[in-house]
């Protein structure tokens, strides 16, 4: 148990230095980041800040490492094709009111950030996808993609914990940009020309 906390400060302390941010994309007119690590042998980390249901957490979200990228992006763009799918079922029948699970077979474990006091880590995350449908006061009727993070457990503190974060889509497009962000090649363009200036003034 003491080796598994010395090594959770350790990444504490390693993983607030090491990130810098490559984008941002936007949920509910509001800029999130999304951070990466630089690569080392082709490995880096993306960290993709979400908004907290916890009120007491400001910041937090997904780790996701490049090696399981493809299988997020892949949980993200079958999720996409329900969406696309149920909301036209959900037209067709003028449904108005819908909680829904999407049932993805293979969902990748991931680790998950949040800040309460100081940085914290939880290196088994696994994410949940839901399809809702909600009216408006107004009448306007909303079908969006919500991934969960779940509930995150410090890794370095067993009474620490943050509610889930999620990540709330409204359309398609919102989908499909969100999807764009986690290119790799913005990893490499961005690690990429900050050392070709760093070369510059040797």
């Amino acid at each position: 148990m003491r080796k598994i906390i010395l090594l959770g400060l350790l990444f504490n302390l390693l993983s607030v230095k090491a990130q810098e941010k490559i984008t941002t994309y936007t949920m509910w007119e509001k800029e999130y980041e999304i951070q990466s690590t630089e690569p080392s042998d082709s490995a880096y980390s993306l960290y993709i800040d979400g908004v907290p249901l916890d009120k007491t957490v400001d910041k937090g979200g997904l780790i996701v490492k490049n090696e399981y990228l493809d299988e997020f992006i892949n949980c993200i763009k079958f999720s996409r094709e329900k969406y696309v799918e149920w909301t036209q079922t959900a037209k067709d029948n003028n449904i108005k009111d819908l909680k829904k699970d999407v049932d993805i077979k293979k969902i990748p474990k991931l680790g998950g950030y949040f800040n309460y006091g100081s940085w914290h880590f939880d290196f088994n995350v696994k994410p949940y996808f839901k399809y809702t449908i909600s009216e408006t006061k107004a009448g306007l009727i909303n079908y969006s993609l919500i991934i969960y993070t779940g509930k995150l457990q410090a890794s370095d503190n067993e009474y620490i914990d943050s509610d889930s974060f999620v990540y709330i889509f409204y359309s398609i497009n919102e989908i499909d940009d969100f999807l764009l962000k986690l290119n790799e090649e913005l990893v490499y363009n961005h690690f990429g020309a900050k050392n070709f200036k760093g070369d510059l003034f040797k």
